[in-house]
């Protein structure tokens, strides 16, 4: 643990959640949830070349289901030099949080959807909102 004071994140809306997923990606793109650094997420599967489903939640558990999408991230570490494989960006195909999946593909440099290499490991923060209260401010 950092050796320092950390304080409360804040947000001007309400019940604002953070959720993260890593998952090494092996051959033919199937990606392998690390589950001890993937926070709020129940699994990622590959359903076709370069595209992925995220469920919320927890591994063997039920699935989170949430009001709203507020934003999300991905990046890769990459496991050799940059190439003109997928990963390059990513893009979300379909938004059903509030069934608790994400449908996600990845892109290479010419904006087409191609295979992440095996190897590298995919990093995604995820945040939602858990109320359908609106947020202060809002008459």
């Amino acid at each position: 643990m950092a050796n320092r004071s950390f304080n409360r994140l804040q947000a001007a809306d309400k019940e604002v959640k953070f959720l993260f997923l890593t998952a090494t990606i092996g051959s033919g793109g199937d990606p392998t949830l690390n589950e001890s650094k993937s926070v709020g997420v129940k699994s990622i599967s590959d359903t076709a070349v370069g595209e992925y489903d995220i469920t919320l939640g927890v591994p063997g558990g039920a699935t989170d289901k949430y009001p709203s999408l507020l934003f999300m991230q991905c990046f890769l570490t990459d496991s050799a030099a940059i190439s003109t494989n997928g990963g390059v960006s990513f893009q979300i195909e379909t938004d059903d949080i509030t069934n608790g999946i994400i449908k996600l593909f990845a892109l290479d440099k010419d904006g087409a959807i191609a295979e992440i290499r095996s190897g590298d490991v995919l990093q995604i923060m995820i945040v939602v909102k858990n109320s359908n209260q609106p947020g202060v401010g809002v008459s």
